[in-house]
């Protein structure tokens, strides 16, 4: 008979918090009941004095299953909860969570370093099922996390930005100016070996911070290559002497690729991982660019994993950018920037064709992450000043 009055109770302690989710900015607690949640990894729902709402334990390992809450559309607003990681697991949150394929997430590693560690707090997207921990070093961070204790997160989420406060500080541990999900309504789910507790959501309260993003730093900047036409993934069973004249014919299903903020050609957005068994597959993507001379320009390159670039039928540059190969790593740690590398590109009076060649399901990261690249030329190759007076027809 107790048993299921506690049910009740928490049935309906649930049923009201979700009401009030519906019609009220006032801060509320989702109670940590089997009732709530739906866990499609290894979860266990704590009682305890001390934790009026319950404790959540997961001991499934990041990326081996998640505990969403059920029947919750959270979008702009404030998110605080406690948590104590067990172990060198990273653990986090997961909001606007539309599956388990779509999502933005805010990853921890709490460790004896993390005061100092650049990667202790980093926000991810999660986009066809890909984590892309591996795109966005600009998001990651140090912050005051204690080693083996229960710590406290307060996330504040706002249109496409969000800050991230740890331990009761101020000023913001991460800032994020672009959230780059698919989604800008979902659910909340956690992952990672770790206790969870002290859930608080406070829909619409967002300290005043503004919804939008800055300016896009790559949009009416002729140094960035963003126009690309892609084929879809082509597989092969070796890419060791690639070539232009492995490239699909000009026959073949072109199209257009949008780049995303920033000026990324981001693959991951449009294509799911693949078994790790599979053969290699490789994406073509060509572009072309206008030069109003002969000349040499340099090319700031990132990317992930292999690359190669192909200008008027030559190769201009190849690279590997693989994480779990010694060596491998371009910096920064083998994250894609505008850091991991460069090159010359020769261009001629008028148009200059240029390929592209990539793959991501290299031996050591079988397509679960990141894919893309993103170019900038140290200054355009066609004057701004004499293109705008050519397309005005003066």
């Amino acid at each position: 008979m107790k048993k299921r009055l506690a049910s009740s109770v928490c049935a309906l302690t649930l049923l009201s918090a979700a009401s009030a989710f519906a019609s009220t900015l006032s801060p509320f607690q989702i109670p940590f009941v089997a009732d709530g949640w739906q866990a499609s990894g290894n979860a266990t729902f704590i009682a305890k004095e001390g934790f009026p709402n319950g404790i959540l334990q997961v001991t499934s390992a990041s990326e081996q299953g998640f505990v969403a809450l059920k029947n919750q559309h959270f979008g702009n607003g404030t998110i605080e909860f406690d948590i104590k990681p067990v172990g060198e697991e990273m653990p986090g949150i997961r909001f606007h969570q539309k599956d388990g394929d779509t999502a933005d997430m805010l990853y921890i590693r709490v460790g004896p370093d993390c005061p100092a560690s650049q990667d202790c707090l980093q926000y991810v997207p999660i986009l066809q099922g890909r984590v892309l921990w591996d795109v966005y070093p600009q998001y990651e961070a140090s912050a005051p996390f204690h080693e083996n204790q229960w710590n406290h997160i307060r996330l504040v989420i706002s249109g496409k930005r969000m800050n991230v406060y740890v331990n009761g500080r101020t000023k913001p541990s991460l800032r994020v100016v672009h959230l780059e999900g698919e989604a800008s309504t979902g659910t909340i789910a956690f992952e990672g070996t770790a206790y969870y507790a002290n859930l608080v959501l406070a829909p619409g309260v967002t300290d005043g911070l503004d919804p939008s993003a800055p300016a896009d730093p790559a949009a009416n900047n002729h140094r960035y290559l963003i126009d690309w036409q892609a084929t879809d993934p082509v597989s092969m069973a070796a890419t060791n002497h690639l070539n232009v004249s492995d490239m699909p014919p000009a026959a073949s299903h072109w199209k257009p690729v949008t780049a995303d903020y920033g000026g990324l050609i981001n693959l991951s957005r449009q294509h799911a991982p693949i078994p790790r068994q599979a053969p290699a597959q490789v994406i073509w993507l060509r572009t072309t660019v206008q030069s109003d001379r002969d000349q040499v320009r340099h090319v700031a390159i990132g990317w992930l994993r292999e690359i190669w670039v192909f200008a008027n039928g030559r190769l201009v540059f190849s690279g590997e950018n693989r994480y779990n190969l010694k060596g491998g790593r371009k910096p920064p740690d083998g994250r894609l920037s505008l850091e991991n590398d460069g090159f010359d590109l020769p261009l001629h009076q008028g148009a200059n064709k240029i390929v592209v060649a990539i793959d991501d399901n290299t031996s050591d990261m079988r397509g679960r992450y990141g894919w893309g690249f993103i170019m900038r030329m140290d200054k355009a190759a066609f004057a701004v000043e004499r293109r705008h007076r050519l397309s005005s027809g003066n």
